[in-house]
């Protein structure tokens, strides 16, 4: 077996070396299309991914916890928080209380939620005072302002797809409604954009003036969102939090986000998985037709080599290695093709109605298994026309019958 390798290797070398050019180029360039086209799509698809994952931790940030069950409330959050607090790997945590209310100004009114979050602990959980483009963030003392978000605000962005509140500004008096009918007026502080409708259809104002409109005399959230040392540590630290006594559900933002997102990806993924699949047959049916014809152009060749004791064996090998070159070559002209666009996409990413940029997410997994399924495409593309013909005895390939 060693020597029908040693051979059919030799014999691919030479085969190679006295092949036309311009036709090695030309194959070469259309396998590199094809192996590009394996991770191009996917990139963008991991990009999208990793996007809306991060707009997920505006409201869940690294890792966040939940009411369970039935109730309304974490009860003792305070106790949640302490314990959260303790797990090595936490940076911050923080509670918030999320509720339902109406917004009213200039008697035009729009539903919203609206987060009571505690104002200096935001700065190292959330974006939250990062994404301010007008005014300023709460501070601890603002129990009577309110941040609107960009949708519920008219000529920013979304504005025109939701129903918004009109000209409201910074310095404008708003009047709220909350689900328990009690009615407060705030001044608008400041105008959040996330680009995100999480989060720009939110408004923001002081935990404890949540507290006071619901009568929440105890420690009560409807999530403690947690920040991270490492983002990629999540998982890890999900169980830790888990181990300390949380009895509370617990979840990472990438949980979040995929429950958000599962319908919408899965449908991404479908024609990720048609278009994987229409490539690899592509460039199987490349590489088959190519052996095939030059199989064919060799029969007598085949013949006489056979008839000087070459084995089939051999020759089979010999086509597999030529089938091989090829597409180790186009994986190697598609890898620096992929490169090439990753580099330019990562310098000028696709822009979504001027605000939202989506950056390609080189997956070095997703290549490995894309250089794997080519190169076992080209074992089998290589191989079936080689045994179609060298199963021939020596005259039938000889007279090319």
């Amino acid at each position: 077996m060693i020597d029908d390798i040693r051979v059919g290797f030799v014999s691919a070398l030479s085969s190679v070396k006295r092949g036309n050019k311009k036709t090695l180029i030309f194959i070469i360039f259309v396998l590199a299309l094809i192996f590009m086209n394996l991770i191009f799509l996917p990139s963008f698809i991991g990009g999208i991914s990793g996007m809306f994952t991060n707009f997920m931790k505006y409201p869940y940030g690294d890792i966040v916890i939940e009411p369970g069950g039935d109730n309304i409330y974490i009860n003792n959050a305070d106790n949640v928080l302490q314990k959260i607090r303790a797990v090595p790997d936490v940076k911050a945590a923080t509670k918030r209380l999320d509720v339902g209310a109406s917004i009213e100004y200039n008697q035009k009114v729009v539903g919203s939620t609206i987060t009571g979050l505690l104002p200096s602990e935001e700065y190292e959980i959330s974006n939250y005072p990062y994404i301010i483009k007008e005014g300023e963030f709460l501070g601890d003392l603002a129990r009577d302002e309110i941040i609107l978000g960009a949708m519920l605000v008219e000529g920013y962005f979304g504005s025109e797809i939701y129903d918004n509140l009109g000209g409201v500004r910074v310095g404008s008096l708003v009047n709220v409604t909350y689900s328990n009918n009690v009615e407060r007026t705030y001044k608008v502080k400041g105008i959040m954009e996330g680009t995100f409708e999480l989060v720009d259809l939110n408004a923001l104002i002081h935990y404890k003036e949540i507290e006071d409109v619901f009568g929440l005399n105890e420690s009560k959230a409807t999530s403690v969102v947690v920040k991270l040392e490492e983002e990629g540590d999540s998982k890890e630290v999900k169980e830790k939090i888990i181990s300390v006594g949380v009895k509370e559900p617990v979840f990472t933002s990438d949980e979040k986000s995929d429950a958000i997102l599962r319908q919408a990806m899965q449908s991404i993924d479908m024609i990720n998985v048609v278009s994987n699949l229409v490539s690899l047959i592509v460039g199987a049916a490349l590489i088959f037709i190519i052996i095939y014809i030059n199989t064919l152009n060799r029969r007598r060749e085949i013949g006489i080599l056979k008839a000087v004791g070459i084995t089939p064996n051999s020759i089979r090998i010999s086509y597999v290695f030529i089938s091989m070159f090829y597409v180790i070559m186009g994986i190697f002209a598609g890898l620096i093709l992929y490169f090439i666009l990753m580099f330019y996409f990562m310098k000028n990413p696709v822009m979504f109605y001027e605000t939202i940029r989506l950056t390609p997410e080189i997956q070095s997994g997703l290549i490995i298994k894309s250089i794997f399924r080519m190169l076992i495409m080209s074992v089998v593309a290589g191989f079936i026309p080689a045994w179609f013909v060298t199963r021939k005895s020596i005259l039938e390939a000889i007279w090319g019958r």
